[in-house]
């Protein structure tokens, strides 16, 4: 369940003519899902509370906007699924089935379909792969002490750490025919074993699951590649590669990262195989950017693999503005505990641009040229996109000094407000040289 707001936000400020004009803006909130069931009861308390914080941030960095009245509250319901445990047996999908990259042990009597697909790895059979009679005997050489079967996906890390030659690499089939990542192992390519499994869903007892062990990962997702000899699969992306020195090169900057599953555009969707830009508010300068500068020497160390070591001397930090009301002469130090001055320095910058730039300056009034200009556009300055009633003119003005810029739709005069970084502080540039 989520809740969705619509609230309008008002502005006042005095024309040319020294008449209040009162502009309008619309903005949408949201709370984060929440989990109904009887066990768990809606707090509406927690959705109000969560409402008055974004309505204070909104205001807070933006452009004299308060909020007038809530026009919208609706909550939206979706049937929540959550990823079951895996349990007996599954049948596999007709399209999986034909590729014949899988081992689906048949598991009616018990829960330990999981066990089953380790062991149809580490002890294969020639015949019958599918009968868990094939397996039994080897079933304690797996430590499965303190593991409750079926096993969820969540509970694989404790299997690992008890076993700690094989590696899981788990994946999940989606609706559209393609794989979704559930599990992998930091230790995929490690360990002696690593052993990719397959979650089913069960094709008509929602929340019923079952492991199956991939045994041939490239046959499976053989479609994502038009090459016809060897496939090699990365674990962390599904990625095909027709080369193994490639996939390697590749997996050593992919599992950098978290693992991800890579989608592509729905060629019947024109719209979404566009690639555009619209990060539009980084194409304008910062209000306030500091530029620094330091001064170091050489000093020698006992340490005989170290040839000599960089001490800081001194620094010159600038505050680069265009408003003139703010530019202060550079701050130049030389002497002893020079960093540590540094950044002193730079913490009473960032005290002093935050009080500048959370003022919420009204907008000056506009001249006869620039109030023509306005009325005449028809499409946003920043943006190019054409005005409409979802998404109105405004007028854009810089937040320290109140100068009008130019005329914006709701969308880039919100965008171009000023950001708070996760510190607290307005967000701005730091150089040195």
């Amino acid at each position: 369940m989520q809740f969705h707001s619509r609230g309008v936000f008002q502005r006042s400020t005095l024309n040319e003519f020294n008449e209040i004009d009162v502009s309008r803006i619309v903005a949408y909130f949201h709370t984060p899902s929440i989990v109904v069931s009887p066990a768990f009861a809606i707090d509406l308390n927690a959705a109000v509370e969560h409402f008055k914080q974004r309505v204070d941030e909104f205001t807070k960095l933006g452009s004299g906007y308060i909020l007038e009245y809530v026009d919208q509250l609706s909550v939206s319901f979706v049937k929540f699924r959550p990823l079951g445990q895996a349990g007996s047996y599954v049948p596999a999908p007709t399209w999986i089935k034909y590729n014949r990259a899988i081992i689906n042990v048949r598991n009616y009597k018990d829960q330990k379909c999981f066990v089953w697909s380790i062991l149809s790895c580490l002890y294969p059979v020639d015949q019958n792969t599918h009968r868990v009679q094939n397996y039994t005997r080897y079933e304690k050489t797996l430590n499965l002490d303190g593991l409750k079967f079926p096993l969820p996906v969540k509970d694989i890390p404790k299997f690992e750490n008890q076993n700690d030659q094989i590696a899981i690499h788990c994946i999940a089939a989606d609706k559209d025919c393609s794989f979704s990542i559930l599990h992998l192992s930091p230790h995929a390519h490690e360990r002696r074993y690593t052993i990719t499994l397959l979650l089913l869903d069960h094709p008509t007892i929602s929340g019923e699951k079952h492991y199956t062990y991939v045994k041939h990962l490239s046959r499976l997702i053989a479609d994502r590649s038009k090459h016809d000899g060897a496939k090699h699969v990365c674990l962390s992306c599904l990625q095909v590669f027709s080369c193994e020195r490639v996939l390697r090169d590749h997996e050593r900057l992919c599992r950098v990262h978290k693992p991800q599953q890579i989608t592509f555009p729905d060629p019947g969707k024109r719209e979404q195989c566009k690639l555009s830009f619209t990060k539009h508010q980084y194409e304008h300068d910062h209000d306030f950017y500091l530029v620094c500068d330091f001064e170091a020497y050489l000093s020698k160390v006992d340490d005989p693999s170290i040839v000599n070591r960089h001490e800081v001397a001194g620094f010159c930090l600038h505050r680069m503005t265009k408003h003139t009301d703010y530019q202060i002469e550079p701050k130049v130090y030389s002497g002893e505990r020079a960093i540590e001055h540094f950044f002193n320095a730079i913490f009473a910058e960032a005290e002093q641009i935050n009080q500048i730039m959370t003022v919420q300056r009204p907008m000056i009034a506009l001249s006869d040229a620039e109030r023509i200009a306005h009325d005449a556009a028809t499409a946003c300055h920043n943006c190019k996109a054409n005005f409409d009633t979802n998404n109105p003119k405004c007028h854009h003005h810089n937040h320290v000094s109140g100068r009008y810029l130019f005329p914006a739709c709701q969308n880039c005069n919100l965008a171009l407000k000023p950001r708070t970084c996760s510190d607290g502080y307005v967000c701005m540039c730091i150089s040195t040289i």
